[in-house]
């Protein structure tokens, strides 16, 4: 593969599941345009451009048994659609799965309505042509109205249909946190497994933040402090907004801060992946 290389490791694989009935040890190397699984007796390889489907995960049940955690690529070769496995159980396995994503997905011309909706209330904003690209937690789009969505701030999304272009076309309807308001952003790409990949680099990681938000006790006045931080205030006013002394915000930041949804940094606090999940959920609920 050459200077190119951006993932070259060896894990336990299943470089095709129509073939394989378990697991071989093999090597994994990936460039910008190709993945190649080889093992002592095969070398199975696919494009970047025919992956259709990218999940984290636990294995298919047939291949549980073998495998913890895994990542299931699915593809389309000569013809027909193939699954291949990488065992997933370590950093390496999900940084492969973080440039297979960017692979698939940067730099991908897509037509997107920011937003759609504030609130419950529709816009007469027009869909503009974007570059859309994917880099850890967000999807940025580039065009002459740029913006981002942080992944942890998705509180729901949807396939739809909408006209865009003067034809009916499926649209992935992403509900966020953007600057203190719920917005709606509708955004159409082609082909269509470009459209699922994207909602499963949605999914991974709402997933998961989901599950570690649904542990947490979360009070009202909390929800309220991390509302309000989302929001751009300061510590030193939250007590006005909240209608508290300034030791029981002190004592509420800290406690947050134990249930891993704000962090302290340089310029004050800041909230976690899963305190802007926590905000995204409830911004609708909270007046401040």
């Amino acid at each position: 593969m050459g200077d190119s290389v951006v993932a070259d490791f060896v894990t336990d694989v299943v470089p095709d599941t129509g073939r394989y009935d378990e697991p071989v040890r093999g090597r994994v190397v990936m460039n910008r345009e190709e993945v190649v699984l080889v093992t002592p007796e095969d070398r199975v390889n696919f494009g970047v451009g025919d992956v259709f489907d990218i999940a984290y995960g636990s294995a298919p049940s047939e291949l549980r048994a073998f495998f913890e955690d895994t990542v299931t690529v699915a593809y389309e070769r000569a013809g027909s659609k193939r699954a291949a496995l990488i065992e997933g159980a370590d950093e390496t396995v999900e940084r492969f799965t973080n440039l297979l994503f960017k692979a698939v997905l940067n730099d991908t011309v897509v037509a997107v309505k920011h937003p759609a909706k504030v609130g419950g209330r529709i816009t007469d904003v027009a869909y503009e042509r974007a570059s859309l690209f994917v880099d850890s937690a967000t999807v940025r789009f580039r065009a002459e109205s740029p913006f981002e969505i942080e992944v942890s701030t998705v509180s729901h999304f949807e396939r739809i249909e909408r006209e865009v272009a003067g034809r009916t076309r499926p649209v992935l309807s992403v509900r966020h946190a953007d600057g203190g308001e719920i917005a709606t952003s509708e955004i159409a790409l082609q082909p269509e497994r470009k459209m699922n990949v994207l909602g499963r680099f949605l999914r991974i990681e709402y997933t998961q933040l989901k599950k570690d938000l649904a542990e947490i006790d979360l009070r009202d006045e909390e929800i309220e402090i991390l509302v309000g931080l989302y929001s751009g205030a300061s510590e030193g006013n939250l007590a006005g907004m909240l209608g508290v002394d300034a030791s029981r915000v002190s004592t509420m930041l800290r406690r947050l801060a134990e249930k891993s949804l704000l962090e302290e940094s340089d310029s004050g606090w800041e909230l976690t992946p899963t305190g802007k999940l926590a905000v995204g959920e409830n911004l609708e609920q909270v007046n401040l």
